[in-house]
């Protein structure tokens, strides 16, 4: 798979040289069932060692034992998603990115790069997306703001903790992508079509969010859908992980940190705060954040366009030479 991203290929092309590769290696790509749950597996397995790396701060935060008995809560309202849990379990995430990377190398031959860490193509993709993120996010809290939807004011912010939730949402955000774009894509197309990859991790990667916290909406699930689809596409058109993972961090970070909007469900310490107007909540996505909102759709859609065209004209333009 290495060589479908050190040359440069058009989506349509993906599928066929991974084929043609595996075919000759004599591998011939597991079914989608068995992709999705190796994934899966895996994501459970990096979980597991996030949850015990965090268990000195978890228990005394969870578990109560009082007159009235053995108490142990994880609500919202019990304070168990603090500012200490969710750095931790952010920073934890690089467990996540080491055993995907490690299983595909030494289970499925595969080497970084064919996950999309093309070394030489990481600065400018990386600020590419987080660029885009960052425009699109202040774009939706223009329109909260402009239509009424929210109104937003200075928060008194320690400035360390903004630079360790930023660190955070890097491993994070890169976390997520190796999983969902890097991993799932390049190990679907042994076998199926690019598009099935796209459809399958996008799918996979709403599901996964569905577990968040509070807020989710119908719209919520349609723009985690979208957003699986229009970072794959990000994946694909810049052949590596940079330009997604840069993106998604930005869009977690400002959304969270920088806005003061829950982040699929989950509120953040941020540099402003928001107060939303209860009658708009298709404008602003509700306790989801703006993930949730109609605006989003929007957003999300034309980007996924946008770069379906640029794919389908960079393949045709290869075609005619």
């Amino acid at each position: 798979m290495n060589e479908i991203y050190e040359t440069s290929s058009g989506a349509g092309e993906v599928s066929e040289r991974a084929l043609k590769i595996f075919r000759k290696n004599k591998k011939p790509g597991d079914s989608l069932f068995s992709s999705i749950s190796k994934a899966l597996g895996l994501f459970a397995l990096s979980q597991l060692f996030s949850m015990i790396v965090v268990a000195l701060y978890f228990m005394p935060k969870a578990v109560n034992l009082n007159d009235n008995g053995f108490k142990f809560d994880i609500s919202l309202e019990s304070g168990f998603f603090t500012e200490t849990f969710l750095l931790i379990y952010l920073i934890s995430e690089l467990f996540m990115i080491a055993i995907f990377i490690l299983y595909a190398g030494f289970k499925e031959k595969l080497s970084p790069q064919s996950l999309g860490f093309v070394l030489k193509k990481l600065p400018v993709s990386y600020l590419a997306g987080g660029a885009g993120a960052a425009l699109s996010m202040f774009l939706l809290a223009l329109i909260c703001k402009f239509t009424g939807a929210m109104a937003f004011s200075h928060a008194h912010t320690n400035i360390s903790l903004m630079i360790l939730f930023a660190i955070g949402f890097v491993i994070q955000g890169l976390a997520e992508e190796v999983m969902c774009r890097g991993f799932l894509i390049a190990h679907i197309t042994r076998r199926y079509s690019v598009k099935t990859a796209v459809i399958a991790s996008s799918i996979l990667f709403a599901l996964l969010h569905t577990f968040n916290p509070s807020g989710l909406s119908v719209i919520a699930v349609i723009n985690l859908f979208l957003y699986g689809v229009f970072a794959s596409l990000m994946f694909l058109y810049s052949e590596n992980i940079w330009l997604c993972a840069g993106f998604h961090t930005v869009w977690n970070f400002t959304q969270g940190n920088v806005i003061g909007v829950p982040v699929s469900g989950i509120a953040m310490p941020s540099f402003f705060k928001m107060t939303a107007n209860e009658d708009l909540t298709l404008i602003h996505g509700g306790s989801f954040g703006l993930e949730g909102s109609i605006p989003a759709t929007v957003i999300l859609a034309v980007g996924c366009l946008f770069l379906y065209f640029m794919i389908k004209r960079r393949t045709n333009n290869k075609t005619v030479q």
